[in-house]
């Protein structure tokens, strides 16, 4: 009971945490939203904190489904790797850019004309904002698995030397 009261408030503080970033207390695209939603393991906090930021901050508009629908992607991702670091270096990367074409459609969609032209000029004009949320996915996602890997490597060290 202990452990599950540990996750949950350890989930609950990742997700506060996420939550706080965007609040642009970082440049633009850089937070721990999408490594959270990789790693974070409770999904119902990880969208609470997406959606309580946007009815705050007005993030609602025509197309923001296909926006949360590449929020999606973190934690479906994150599911297909689990178990596996090897995977996960792999996924997290396909996470972030799966949020980038589905985000990026709902600008599209209901902004750009409905042509190949209109289609490749938004995404184009999202390419900043994508090299920006990848780098941040991959700092906090990758720093979280070396973090881990140091404890994990720091504890089957201590229990070798553990003599009681």
């Amino acid at each position: 009971m202990k452990k599950l009261n540990s996750k949950y408030r350890n989930s609950a503080v990742g997700a506060f945490l996420a939550y706080v970033s965007r609040f642009n207390l970082l440049p633009a695209n850089i937070s721990p939203l999408g490594a959270y939603g990789f790693f974070g393991g409770n999904v119902l906090f990880y969208f609470l904190s997406i959606i309580a930021f946007d009815w705050l901050k007005g993030g609602f508009y025509q197309g923001f489904i296909w926006t949360y629908l590449g929020f999606a992607a973190y934690p479906l991702f994150a599911f297909l790797s689990r178990k596996s670091t090897k995977r996960q270096v792999f996924f997290l990367p396909l996470a972030s850019f799966t949020f980038f074409i589905l985000s990026n459609f709902g600008v599209f969609w209901p902004w750009y004309e409905h042509t190949w032209q209109g289609l490749l000029t938004c995404y184009a004009l999202a390419l900043p904002f994508y090299t920006r949320t990848l780098l941040s996915d991959l700092g906090f996602g990758y720093g979280f698995l070396l973090l881990k890997k140091l404890k994990n490597l720091a504890f089957s060290h201590s229990s070798r030397y553990n003599v009681l």
